[in-house]
């Protein structure tokens, strides 16, 4: 069970709340700027988040054997949820009571989905080539879960969650195309083996929805979960991506 951390009192709900208009009224530090950890060892979600001017410090995120795959659970917002949820609790379970008030703990799973199978990391050049191949021409899924705690819920084991999802649409990129992309190493660290945003690939042709999500962290989620006074990130260049997303969303 997620729910079972090394110290009772750090354990987390495995049954998370869902954002609502209350978080309006939350004050999380009305005395200072707010901090984070983040519970994630991936490079984009630190560049996301440092991009913003979000305050933070890394934590170890992985969920280890309580992480799943999409052979355990083929439903993508459940799978994203359990292991996001499961990163969140080894973070907070390794810092036990050394997180400061003003701090909030995220953590973030992310995959890419086709035709309702799941796509995760590739284990080698043969899955990443099949990944490429399959995802080619073709419209496919990216659905990120952002989980996160702060004081007064962390001290109680409760949790929020949002779950983002876009649309991506692929090129008809070349055979050579996909070995050349192979040759940089970098797809081996994506899930469905590519990165939007990289640039010498070039692989989508249209992003409907968070684009930030498909990168790896969609701020809007962390937005939605927190107060608006201290999502001071909002103001940042980065975050216009959201910002011109959310306002679709609401036309």
């Amino acid at each position: 069970m997620i729910g079972a951390a090394t110290a009772a009192d750090d354990s987390i709900d495995m049954s998370p709340r869902e954002t609502t208009s209350d978080h309006e009224s939350l004050t999380v530090n009305p005395n200072g700027d707010l901090r984070y950890i983040l519970a994630s060892g991936s490079q984009r979600r630190r560049d996301i988040m440092a991009l913003a001017g979000m305050i933070f410090v890394v934590q170890s995120g992985a969920g280890g054997p309580l992480e799943i795959s999409g052979d355990d659970e083929p439903d993508v917002v459940k799978l994203t949820r359990f292991n996001s949820l499961a990163k969140l609790n080894a973070a907070v379970s390794a810092a036990r009571n050394r997180i400061p008030w003003n701090t909030v703990v995220i953590a973030a799973d992310t995959v890419v989905s086709l035709d309702g199978r799941c796509l995760g990391k590739p284990e080698d050049r043969q899955a990443a080539t099949g990944m490429l191949l399959d995802l080619r021409g073709r419209t496919h899924e990216v659905v990120t879960t952002v989980s996160l705690t702060y004081a007064p819920f962390r001290q109680v084991g409760e949790v929020f969650s949002h779950t983002v999802t876009s649309e991506v649409s692929m090129r008809r990129y070349e055979d050579n195309e996909i070995d050349e992309y192979l040759a940089t190493d970098i797809p081996f660290d994506r899930a469905g083996a590519y990165g939007v945003q990289d640039g010498t690939f070039d692989p989508a042709e249209t992003v409907a929805g968070c684009y930030l999500n498909v990168v790896g962290l969609p701020l809007c989620a962390v937005r939605a979960m927190l107060p608006r006074d201290a999502c001071r990130f909002a103001h940042a260049h980065i975050y216009a991506t959201c910002a011109a997303h959310e306002e679709r969303s609401v036309a």
